[in-house]
């Protein structure tokens, strides 16, 4: 399709077809026949702002008091600052301090990533710790889900 900004991409009977908003007419998907072509402009992508880099650089954890050392074998190289509830959940676990230092090997960090069950291991250990000082209702509702009720499903599964 053609990067005019004023071709707009049309649909009709599941068949898309090209409609120039100057002239008010239908043309061709690849229109190269307008005199006045002038091409979007490309926004750059948003990068983190100053708040969440903030964020980041002082993370912090509520079970782990030395975040240069790695949780799972102890080792001091290459150690990353890991939120422990990923996804749409990750500014909230940085804010509440659901962070787990790990060292970027095999056996530790990606592992964290891979392996479900070990995975599961950190989320019920750092629900417990936060439920030291809140409800478990709260953490739902922070969180989504109650892992621990989680948890005693998949052992009653297996």
């Amino acid at each position: 399709m053609c990067k005019c900004k004023y071709l707009r991409q049309r649909k009709r009977k599941n068949k898309y077809y090209g409609y120039c908003t100057i002239y008010r007419i239908e043309v061709p998907l690849f229109c190269k026949n307008c005199d006045v072509i002038e091409y979007k402009e490309k926004k750059p992508m948003k990068s983190r702002t100053n708040k969440q880099v903030k964020r980041e650089k002082e993370r912090f954890s509520i079970i782990y008091h030395d975040l240069t050392k790695c949780c799972v074998c102890g080792s001091t190289t290459g150690i990353e600052k890991n939120e422990i509830f990923e996804g749409a959940y990750r500014q909230t676990s940085i804010k509440h301090g659901m962070v787990a230092p790990m060292c970027y090997r095999e056996t530790c960090h990606k592992r964290f990533h891979n392996d479900i069950i070990f995975n599961l291991f950190y989320k019920v250990m750092f629900q417990r710790e936060f439920m030291k000082t809140h409800s478990r209702d709260e953490f739902i509702k922070l969180f989504g889900q109650d892992y621990i009720y989680k948890l005693e499903k998949m052992k009653k599964n297996y």
